[in-house]
């Protein structure tokens, strides 16, 4: 829905239409169990052209007057949007709007398909709030004739809400002053346009295992379940669906009539109307010049009535739902407190709607005693951890209860992601280890894995509602602690297994102590991982940098990774060599690339070519990757709904897997160096190798080899970070002298500057796939050197069989 953060925008399949007046076809409506197919997104260079040609002070002024004329042009839109509740129910244009705007059949994404989307989520929340600013106006006259003005009127005002935050302040005057303005207006505008922090099953997961958390607590205060509360929200908005479907479903059944009679006949005996007489239907006819279409056009009108009802549960039914677990008293105090009456908002400030808007904490509108209505089913998921918070915070001891659950729940769950992600790994929880300045810190959690080492660090804090609407003070410190405080946690800690390189024994707070062989570590990552989502803040450190909000280098921060985003990661990476490879990288190339996008966006942009760049890593100013996670929907949606589904993947040749699954497996020594050093060969290269080493065996099988000892040598396309791999194809006759060959190729003064170098031995008279033999050099700086490195040389390894 928003543009930022398109996997968390996910529709529901509802079937919208091509036009915003109804025109209904059977074939819209997706097929359970069947996935569509993955949305394909590019990634591109972005131009300035003739903007970067002004000087900072003309830029500033140019962004200046489109703020000022703006904040100036929105008060009057927003009086000229009040006459549509004038003239409209407010019930049937949310309604209408949600139908025709915020619902779309499965696996449609119009983000994608159109480069934008016309009506945001963001925009139905407001006509929300704004409608209840109001009392209601019961005239249900239709509103399809005038939809088209509807949305230009709401369009012109979304647009004045984006443009009225450049109205940059006056001691704003230096382009230091302007970065720091602008990260404050991207975490607005993330406030403002992104919904859905995470997919919807996982939202769900999260929330009900944090009320599960905080049950009993929550019980003695409230007297309720949250967990009974929060599926009942979760099953309503499914419900919403189901009936929303079941509308469609009858309005497509009228318009398949083929008489103006049977039209008629098959609208009275769906929907809840009067039937009408023979004489009347054949006035009706008549006024309408005998037109079919038009006919069906009045009844798909007349339908749209129905809708309001459709949106609303009295709280009868939502005790039925909650299996009666939630009594009608329950539901009824429940509903109150999570609800807004007509009018309730006269005196509210409109401009607050934008970042603060009541309906995020009050989602339903009160019809009557025992009713409620709400126009923000696509959302829901996403306003449910708010609306337990909203519970929580009204008990100062239900409120610590819940933080304390919050970070329990986020340290078990990394550690188990990591248990099952890396088996082979050692997982050490917990650690606490004396500082240099006499203090004793702790480590959430240590992975290490032969010689690489993930240092992770845990951070469940929220992200205020002030911070959320830019408020410098409170913003800063929500992201230093964050992004700023993990990094140097996890930095401090590498620094003490750096200088302690020995057998550690670290205690923890419960259990035995962590038996650490610290010596053997020589590749360290460091991680700090959240259960709040940041946005492009966390997957693009360059922008705390530049705002002035933290004067720490690139170096000096360690990435930032939302807990449901690297479960998706670990998902998609199934191998412990390519997790490790897009974590090294992912924190390299925020050094060496400017990007726009979150992080499922680097994924999906890492699937491409592994983050191997050549010399594009270097050329251009600006990549634009901020759709680039439209690719994931279809395979994280579609499984999560048990559908067949294609898993997508970093693209590499199908020997390249081959030996790293097949490394994995067995875990040869420097196995994971080894596999590290794969990685950084793009398919492309893969591919061109592969052939290469084919064409090597042919001519050596007929004896038309040049040499004796033959290889194929290949290096990675970056000047600054090359790896090398080679092909070497021998015969059996030649066994003896294959070690001395292999160590002589490692010696080649032209892969002399490598990080990394591989050599691949296969005996081209035996049946060994996907390789005879291997052997490696690498060099102190396996990772790039602008970061944190192994500590001792490493000569050429023997070859592992």
């Amino acid at each position: 829905m928003p543009t930022s953060r398109n996997r968390k925008k996910k529709k529901k399949n509802i079937g919208k239409q091509s036009d915003h007046i109804p025109h209904f076809s059977e074939n819209a409506i997706a097929r359970p169990g069947i996935a569509p197919d993955p949305i394909t997104m590019n990634y591109y260079e972005v131009e300035t052209n003739g903007f970067s040609i002004l000087s900072f002070e003309e830029r500033l002024e140019a962004i200046r007057n489109m703020g000022t004329k703006a904040a100036t042009d929105f008060p009057k839109k927003y009086n000229a949007l009040q006459d549509w509740f004038q003239r409209f129910d407010q019930l049937y244009i949310l309604g209408f709007t949600f139908y025709y705007f915020m619902t779309a059949p499965a696996g449609y994404d119009e983000e994608a398909v159109t480069g934008g989307l016309e009506f945001p989520p963001h925009y139905q929340e407001l006509l929300q709030a704004f409608a209840l600013t109001v009392p209601r106006n019961y005239d249900p006259h239709p509103f399809a004739h005038e939809v088209e003005k509807f949305k230009k009127d709401f369009a012109e005002i979304g647009e004045l809400i984006k443009l009225r935050h450049f109205n940059v302040p006056d001691q704003v005057k230096t382009p230091e002053a302007l970065a720091t303005h602008q990260i404050r207006i991207e975490m607005m505008m993330h406030t403002i346009a992104v919904r859905n922090w995470s997919y919807e099953h996982k939202m769900s997961e999260v929330t009900l295992a944090l009320a599960a958390g905080i049950r009993e607590s929550f019980l003695q205060i409230h007297g309720f379940d949250p967990e009974v509360f929060l599926k009942v929200l979760y099953i309503m908005t499914e419900k919403i669906q189901e009936r929303l479907n079941g509308h469609r479903q009858l309005t497509i059944h009228m318009l398949r009539g083929k008489t103006y009679n049977q039209v008629m006949d098959i609208y009275e005996s769906l929907f809840p109307v009067i039937k009408m007489p023979a004489d009347k239907r054949t006035f009706l006819w008549n006024k309408l010049n005998r037109n079919l279409q038009e006919l069906k056009f009045m009844f798909v009108t007349h339908s749209d009535l129905f809708l309001p009802q459709l949106l609303s549960f009295d709280f009868k039914n939502i005790a039925t739902l909650a299996d009666n677990k939630l009594t009608f008293e329950q539901v009824k105090v429940i509903m109150d407190k999570i609800s807004i009456d007509f009018g309730e908002l006269a005196d509210h400030n409109y401009e607050h709607f934008l970042l603060n808007n009541p309906i995020h904490e009050r989602p339903f509108i009160r019809t009557n005693e025992n009713e409620v209505f709400s126009s923000l089913w696509t959302t829901m998921t996403d306003l449910s951890i708010g609306l337990l918070e909203k519970f929580c915070l009204e008990d100062e001891k239900l409120r610590k209860k819940y933080n304390e659950v919050r970070a329990k729940y986020l340290e078990e769950e990394i550690v188990k992601l990591f248990r099952q992600s890396f088996p082979m790994a050692e997982i050490f929880p917990g650690s606490m280890w004396p500082g240099e300045d006499g203090r004793l810190y702790e480590n959430d959690l240590l992975v290490t894995i032969d010689s690489f080492a993930i240092i992770i660090e845990a951070k469940s804090g929220q992200v205020t509602a002030s911070a959320k609407r830019g408020a410098p003070d409170r913003l800063n410190k929500t992201l230093r602690d964050l992004i700023e405080e993990p990094s140097e946690q996890a930095l401090r800690f590498i620094d003490y297994l750096k200088r302690n390189s020995s057998v550690l024994s670290l205690p923890v707070k419960k259990g035995p102590n962590n038996n650490i062989d610290a010596s053997k570590l020589k590749y360290f990552i460091p991680l700090g991982v959240t259960l709040s989502h940041l946005h492009t803040m966390s997957s693009n450190l360059k922008l705390m940098i530049h705002a002035g909000v933290t004067d720490k280098t690139i170096e000096e921060l360690a990435p930032s990774i939302n807990l449901t985003d690297l479960q998706i990661i670990f998902d998609l990476l199934p191998l412990a060599a390519e997790k490790i490879h897009y974590l090294q990288r992912r924190r390299e190339i925020e050094a060496n690339i400017n990007y726009m996008g979150d992080e499922l966006d680097l994924l999906a942009w890492y699937f491409d070519k592994g983050f191997n760049f050549g010399p594009e890593e270097k050329k251009y100013g600006l990549f634009e990757v901020s759709s680039k996670s439209k690719e994931l929907n279809n395979y994280i949606i579609g499984s999560a709904n048990n559908e067949q589904v294609k898993k997508p993947g970093l693209k590499m040749s199908q020997w390249w897997r081959d030996m790293l699954t097949g490394m994995e497996t067995r875990r040869p020594q420097s196995w994971l160096e080894n596999s590290y050093i794969l990685l950084n060969i793009p398919i492309e290269g893969q591919e061109i190798f592969q052939q290469q080493v084919a064409d090597l065996k042919k001519k050596i099988l007929k004896g038309k080899a040049e040499f004796v000892h033959n290889w194929i040598l290949m290096g990675s396309a970056e000047e600054e970070r090359q790896f090398a791999v080679a092909g070497y194809c021998y015969q059996d006759k030649y066994f003896d002298d294959r070690n001395a060959i292999m160590g002589d190729i490692l010696d080649d003064k032209r892969i002399a500057n490598t990080k990394g170098s591989l050599v691949i031995g296969i005996n081209i008279e035996k049946n060994h796939y996907p390789y005879s033999v291997l052997a490696c050099k690498l060099s102190t700086t396996l990772f790039d050197n602008k970061f944190l490195r192994m500590t001792n040389n490493t000569e050429a390894d023997t070859p592992s069989e």
